[in-house]
């Protein structure tokens, strides 16, 4: 253990960081598979939906930190921030394809409602693990807000993405169970509104990518 910790310690910065990023990462893809076995009890289109957008988010920042891992092994700094850099903006795309996709997922729950039907129990479940997927996205933010790097800002930014669709679930959720004859049609206002601002941070990943690289 003594060892493992002093091996850490020994770690640039950047991978001090990258590495604790990936501990939160993995947090967040237990809460992402979590929500699939839910979705595949839980008689509502939406939630299945959501549980796929949150599992591949998750997906997209392995496969970030494991790219990160190649890059490395590129000698010429130039060289070296350019494929960061190309990773950063492939991140931005998927996060605007996804952003379209949610918005048409919110559509569609703006017309036909949600109806997520669950056991209290499940429910206070759903919100805990959204409310983790938001306060570990506020905290990475928060501690690594002036590192500039586009590896390190493509993983808060999805991560960010992952704890807005988090927001609109804890909402849904929430009304369902506890709210009879609400206006259902706010769900749908709420998740074009969270699907727009992934498009903008998708459209500012790739602008940024292609203007500092």
């Amino acid at each position: 253990m003594k060892k493992v910790i002093n091996n850490i310690i020994e770690l640039d910065k950047k991978d001090r960081i990258v590495l604790f990023l990936i501990g939160s990462t993995i947090g967040n893809a237990f809460v992402a598979v979590v929500k699939f076995v839910l979705s595949l009890t839980i008689p509502s289109m939406w939630f299945f939906v959501n549980a796929i957008f949150s599992f591949v988010l998750a997906i997209c920042r392995f496969l970030t930190v494991k790219r990160y891992g190649k890059s490395r092994q590129i000698k010429d700094e130039t060289k070296k921030l350019e494929a960061e850099y190309r990773i950063y903006m492939h991140n931005g795309i998927l996060l605007i394809l996804l952003g379209i996709a949610y918005f048409f997922v919110s559509s569609y729950m703006y017309y036909k409602g949600t109806n997520t039907t669950m056991h209290e129990y499940i429910t206070y479940l759903v919100a805990l693990m959204a409310f983790y997927s938001i306060g570990s996205s506020i905290y990475g933010m928060i501690k690594y807000k002036r590192n500039q790097e586009p590896i390190i800002k493509g993983i808060k930014i999805t991560k960010f993405a992952s704890a807005l669709t988090s927001i609109v679930l804890t909402q849904v959720v929430l009304l369902d169970t506890f709210c009879e004859g609400y206006d259902s049609t706010l769900n749908g206002y709420t998740g074009m509104g969270v699907s727009l601002i992934i498009i903008v941070l998708g459209l500012y990943m790739i602008i940024t990518a292609k203007k500092d690289s």
